[in-house]
């Protein structure tokens, strides 16, 4: 309510007070006129806020609401896991993020905490000279996706799958081991199960809106509506400026790739691996020249990579956080005459700070060209 009009309501209320029924009738029918009218609009400003407060906080309690859930684990272990008779539950013990406690490092299970489209995605590693599998069962026996390999020759190999999957809250999600197959890890991360919630599908039920239905009369006090009308711009003002806080969370996203035309090989010692051909940036977060990524803010993000190379020498592509705790790896034996193509990926919880970077280690290769074949990718999911 401006401040002009609320000196012309005093003041006409003054001037009925001192005037009384010296006025003639019709000056007092149009005081009150101009008194109704102003009460009006200050009614009508409060609904309008009220209204605007109340979107404004729905809007708030969802983004409250929405449970953050991200969770990344591996086999770990030091060796082969292998059945041959029937199928066997992978559990994967060697948790590296679980953010919402909804995958149990205990059964191996993911229970979706709500309904919504979340997205799951594994790895799978084994040597190639016998088959290899890893199998994602919904609710125990809805199969959703696969990585299968039949026996290759000499050497290790690696498969991944993933998918943006629709689940109702309470679904469970775990990976299986086929019957007569094999799978294999240790404590680098090569065979890997991890997902996160991409949004919720709930739906929202009706509300309506709170607006005060009753007309009020000449009586009603001005300066109590004033008071009321502060109090509503108040917290339409805070709730505003926390969904602005909200909504300015950084923006980060990037996607590289080694580029050149040939092969990288080192047979004394790793080395780190500069991505310099830049595809997306979003934040510039990551560093070209070094081929690092630094997180801006403390939160969960999903990094992804994967290395091309021919099959007949190791190859090797390893993500390191902060200089030297190896994350997650994608690394394979030589198989004989060819190439290859291996990758890894998961969810990981960051501080504001942590770098990553990818190594190549001791003896091993990687080959890129323009077509982008080994990549290095990652996008900031929700701040912490």
């Amino acid at each position: 309510m401006s401040l002009w009009l609320l000196t012309l309501l005093l003041l006409a209320l003054a001037g009925l007070a001192q005037f009384g029924s010296a006025l003639p009738v019709s000056d007092h029918q149009a005081e009150l006129k101009k008194v109704q009218t102003s009460l009006e609009e200050l009614k009508a400003d409060r609904q309008a806020m009220i209204e605007r407060l109340e979107a404004a906080e729905r809007e708030l309690n969802r983004v409250r609401e929405t449970p953050k859930v991200a969770f990344a684990a591996s086999l770990g272990g030091n060796g082969l896991v292998k059945t041959t008779s029937g199928n066997k539950d992978l559990i994967y013990r060697e948790v590296l993020t679980n953010v919402g406690r909804a995958y149990n490092s205990e059964t191996g299970e993911f229970t979706a905490p709500v309904r919504g489209v979340y997205y799951i995605r594994f790895t799978a590693n084994g040597p190639t000279d016998f088959t290899k599998s890893a199998v994602l069962y919904k609710n125990n026996n809805e199969i959703q996706l696969i990585a299968h390999e039949q026996p290759s020759g000499e050497g290790s190999d690696t498969a991944s799958n993933g998918a943006a999957l629709l689940l109702e809250q309470g679904d469970k999600l775990k990976m299986v081991l086929w019957h007569n197959t094999q799978i294999w890890d240790n404590s680098n991360h090569h065979s890997t199960f991890s997902g996160f919630l991409l949004f919720p599908m709930v739906d929202e039920p009706v509300t309506e809106l709170n607006a005060e239905a009753e007309l009020k009369t000449l009586h009603e006090s001005v300066k109590q509506l004033q008071a009321e009308n502060q109090g509503v711009k108040e917290r339409l003002e805070s709730t505003e400026k926390e969904l602005k806080r909200m909504r300015d969370t950084p923006k980060v996203a990037f996607a590289v790739s080694l580029g050149g035309n040939g092969l990288q090989k080192t047979t004394s010692g790793s080395q780190t691996l500069i991505y310099r051909e830049v595809l997306t940036n979003v934040g510039q977060a990551y560093n070209p020249e070094t081929g690092v990524f630094t997180a801006p803010v403390r939160g969960v993000y999903y990094i992804r990579f994967t290395a091309n190379a021919p099959t007949d020498f190791p190859m090797s592509a390893v993500l390191y956080k902060n200089g030297y705790y190896v994350q997650l790896i994608a690394h394979e034996q030589p198989s004989g005459e060819g190439s290859d193509t291996a990758s890894n990926g998961a969810a990981l919880l960051l501080e504001q700070g942590d770098t990553l970077s990818m190594q190549l280690w001791h003896n091993t290769q990687i080959w890129d060209n323009s077509n982008h074949h080994s990549t290095f990718s990652g996008f900031l999911l929700f701040p912490m």
